[in-house]
């Protein structure tokens, strides 16, 4: 096996070196070895090229050094002095990564040869801090993600307690659990998945009075609220202090997700406008299956990351709904926010959540 590693690739002199990366031009454009020239691996016009002079020392490198071993070895049967890299530029990240220890390289390093993420966007999630609130069916699945991501800092809201009941749906708390309180459970198993997170936990109920000083720490809030009051509180106060959320609702067989980043697309007031007024469905009355609050739980997880390392398209200004029956999924856009929506509108009239109180009328955030 003809192959060197990143320690000898920093020793080797390049004057006489060529760095050839065969990953497709996407990956190659968002981060790569610093000489290395895009060749990507079904591009056979490397080979003539190569041929020209022999002379040159020859580097090949794809994600994690698997592929490249076939190049190296074809070239390396037209006489050109090839060499894979072993790890590929996995291998080359890790090495060059002083803000991540060691084993978090590891731990992370599937994600970090996505090239949408990279050393760049992991080292964005560390610093990041996300707030979750509620620890239920939505809340479990996304905390559970965010924390195997490698998100540097999580808050959990909940004043609630694991009832049986929750075992079919709220992935983050065990049988063992019942009883106790939700956000002990949460930060019991997120620190279990991954040491490297820190947990805030918020043994409470979101209320007017208190949520404007405990999202105020956070870059992005997760509404995983089961009730409307609470998820037009959660808005309003986001709206408010500029904190980009996820608003996401699941019941039965169904879901839905949207985003909302400061001063862009619409809010939740935008859509609905008001607190829907009487009995709307919830788990209780009207059931859920526990894989549908998964998916749409792992959708909001999935916003966040997109949206810290700016990588794809959040959906602001869109909202997803799922069928889980019928497994049909759409899109529907919203262009413009509303004018006369009460919080975020040209002539909002909401400016402070204590103030319009009882406006969030019913019980608190019990999810």
């Amino acid at each position: 096996m003809y192959e060197i590693t990143v320690d000898d690739l920093k020793n080797i002199n390049n004057d006489n070196t060529v760095i050839i990366d065969i990953r497709d031009e996407t990956a190659y454009n968002h981060g790569y070895i610093p000489g290395a020239v895009s060749m990507p691996e079904k591009d056979e016009k490397y080979f003539s090229a190569l041929n020209a002079d022999e002379n040159k020392t020859v580097i090949v490198y794809c994600g994690i050094g698997e592929r490249s071993e076939s190049i190296t070895e074809i070239l390396r049967s037209k006489g050109i002095k090839a060499y894979n890299l072993k790890g590929g530029f996995g291998a080359w990240i890790i090495s060059n990564n002083d803000i991540l220890s060691e084993k978090e390289n590891m731990r992370y390093s599937r994600q970090m040869i996505l090239p949408q993420i990279g050393k760049t966007g992991q080292e964005k999630l560390k610093k990041s801090k996300v707030l979750i609130i509620g620890a239920g069916g939505l809340g479990s699945s996304a905390a559970l993600y965010l924390a195997a991501a490698g998100v540097g800092t999580i808050g959990i809201v909940d004043g609630d307690n694991v009832d049986i009941s929750n075992m079919n749906r709220q992935v983050i708390h065990n049988t063992v659990n019942i009883g106790q309180s939700k956000v002990c459970s949460a930060k019991q198993c997120i620190n279990e998945i991954n040491p490297f997170v820190d947990v805030c936990v918020y043994e409470e109920f979101i209320t007017p009075e208190n949520i404007s000083d405990i999202i105020k720490n956070y870059d992005f809030i997760i509404d995983g609220a089961a009730n409307f009051e609470t998820k037009f509180l959660i808005n309003d106060a986001c709206v408010i202090e500029k904190k980009p959320f996820c608003h996401a609702g699941a019941v039965g067989f169904e879901g839905q997700v949207m985003t909302y980043a400061p001063e862009k697309g619409v809010c939740l007031r935008c859509i609905l406008e008001d607190i829907p007024s009487g009995d709307m469905p919830s788990c209780s009355s009207y059931g859920i299956i526990g894989a549908a609050a998964g998916i749409i739980g792992s959708i909001q997880a999935l916003e966040v990351i997109k949206y810290i390392t700016c990588a794809g398209e959040p959906l602001i200004g869109k909202m997803y709904l799922l069928n889980g029956l019928t497994m049909q999924s759409r899109i529907v856009e919203f262009k413009n926010r509303r004018k006369s929506c009460k919080v975020c509108g040209e002539n909002a009239v909401i400016d402070d959540v204590i103030k319009y109180k009882e406006m969030y009328r019913g019980k608190n955030c019990t999810i």
